[in-house]
């Protein structure tokens, strides 16, 4: 007996293909971009400047070390001012698709907020399509202090000279017997 293929329904595999379209957004997937959030703040903690652009990985789910060190190089100075770096934030949207649902009603349960506490490659999970521009990298910059480059004439230490045209020779003489 011989099963002709041309025969076969196959019409459920074709609607479950376009009912699957339909939540295809839903699905986890790979991080391939992110945005950068570049916060300045002045030395009275008041917030001078938010800088955003979109970065996009070399790498799914990865921004290497090299790449965070070149971000932060760039971004080091605003303004003809040089700012240092105060910490790095990671928001990562990692929620499951199960779960969006009671996301929705008690969104204070989650927290997907990280201190990023080295300078070393970032690694992002897997997010929901739909809401993977969620996922950011808070860079926040602190300005460095010009003052402590003045000199203030208390703290100054004295300079003490021992040259050797102040010190006398002593000779031993030595007794005869």
């Amino acid at each position: 007996m011989e099963i002709e293929y041309n025969k076969l329904n196959d019409d459920w595999i074709n609607n479950f293909e376009k009912t699957d379209k339909l939540y295809q957004d839903f699905y986890k997937d790979d991080v391939y971009y992110t945005s950068l959030r570049i916060i300045y703040v002045n030395r009275k903690n008041e917030i001078e400047k938010i800088k955003e652009e979109t970065f996009l990985m070399t790498s799914p789910n990865t921004i290497s070390r090299e790449e965070i060190l070149e971000i932060l190089k760039k971004n080091s100075y605003d303004n003809d001012r040089r700012y240092t770096l105060l910490s790095i934030l990671k928001y990562n949207f990692t929620l499951e698709t199960e779960d969006i649902k009671y996301f929705l009603k008690s969104y204070n349960d989650y927290n997907f907020l990280t201190v990023i506490k080295n300078i070393d490659a970032i690694k992002f999970e897997k997010s929901i399509n739909m809401l993977q521009d969620l996922n950011d990298i808070i860079f926040l910059f602190y300005e460095k202090s010009t003052e402590l480059k003045k000199k203030d004439p208390n703290t100054i230490t004295k300079k003490i000279d021992l040259s050797l045209n102040n010190k006398k020779k002593t000779i031993k003489k030595r007794y005869k017997e």
